[in-house]
């Protein structure tokens, strides 16, 4: 969270903190109610600081205008990835969405667009990289069935990072090969994990219930009795893993984006939508772009015109 500054809690405070309650009675979720509020925290302290030569002159939230909504975000730009300041745009928007229905006043933001964010693919992993990260993970001890559990269920149904840390054991259900997933919005969904998967979280299971913590309903112990592996934890997991076989900067998103790779070439965009908790079809766009090309050419093999003359 953003602290606001004495000047941004004097004059904008009240209404951020409104705006806080407002998010929570709404139920969303806590990640969500955090993002939206710390944009507008840290564009009240921008405002409380202006980096202009005058004084500040914006007291009052009526007295915002386009502009510095538009200098902010120049700001912004200045010393963060354009991914940032796009997420920014968007999250602000939703303070001045909810106050200009509160105040009956439009919102400085009418006709604003949000900073492009240049396309950059995500590196999508081979299977012989996929193989090798499984392999890491050969062994009877706890991190090992525990970290090959994880990976599989990542590579299988391709769930989110904070999604897969907060899974429960009674979320799955090994007979049926499905996991229960509590998504972005608090929106639940069920994905399905392959037989190897099935296998590997059973035996994680067993050496699961020999451990101190056994006994609680988190689905994901961490190592040497320290409780309940984060979503840290698993990003942790995750470097380390990749470190051991040659792939540097492993993150959870490589193994979403590869799932999304190859199960594309399998279901259809429906399917895909829905397994991976997508509203838009642009997510299968984005998510599927990294090796389209690759696909295509694959694609073309198999009916070519000239076999059929």
């Amino acid at each position: 969270m953003a602290p606001l500054s004495d000047y941004a809690a004097q004059h904008f405070g009240a209404e951020i903190a409104s705006f806080r309650r407002s998010l929570r009675a709404r139920n969303l979720s806590d990640n969500t109610v955090r993002v939206y509020t710390d944009a507008a925290e840290r564009f009240a302290n921008w405002l409380g600081d202006w980096p202009g030569e005058e004084a500040p002159t914006v007291d009052v939230w009526d007295g915002v205008e386009a502009a510095h909504i538009q200098a902010w975000m120049i700001s912004l730009l200045d010393t963060n990835k354009p991914g940032y300041a796009n997420n920014q745009f968007r999250s602000i928007q939703q303070f001045w969405k909810w106050w200009s229905a509160e105040e009956e006043l439009p919102s400085p933001m009418l006709g604003l667009t949000p900073p492009t964010v240049p396309e950059q693919p995500v590196q999508v992993l081979r299977k012989e990289h996929l193989g090798a990260l499984l392999r890491s993970c050969q062994g009877r001890e706890f991190i090992n069935r525990r970290d090959l559990a994880i990976l599989y269920i990542f590579m299988d149904s391709g769930i989110r990072r904070a999604e897969l840390a907060g899974l429960q054991v009674a979320d799955v259900d090994l007979d049926q090969r499905e996991v229960h997933v509590l998504g972005k919005g608090r929106r639940g969904r069920i994905v399905t994990i392959g037989r190897r998967a099935a296998v590997a979280v059973d035996r994680y299971l067993r050496e699961r219930g020999r451990q101190k913590w056994g006994d609680r309903p988190e689905l994901w112990l961490a190592e040497k009795n320290k409780g309940v592996l984060t979503k840290w934890g698993v990003r942790e997991m995750l470097e380390r893993r990749g470190r051991a076989v040659g792939i540097p900067n492993l993150h959870p998103h490589m193994l979403r984006h590869s799932w999304a790779h190859y199960a594309k070439q399998n279901l259809s965009e429906e399917e895909l939508m829905r397994l991976a908790g997508w509203r838009s079809r642009q997510m299968v766009d984005r998510y599927a772009a990294s090796l389209a090309d690759e696909r295509a050419r694959e694609a073309g093999k198999r009916r070519p015109l000239g076999d059929e003359l």
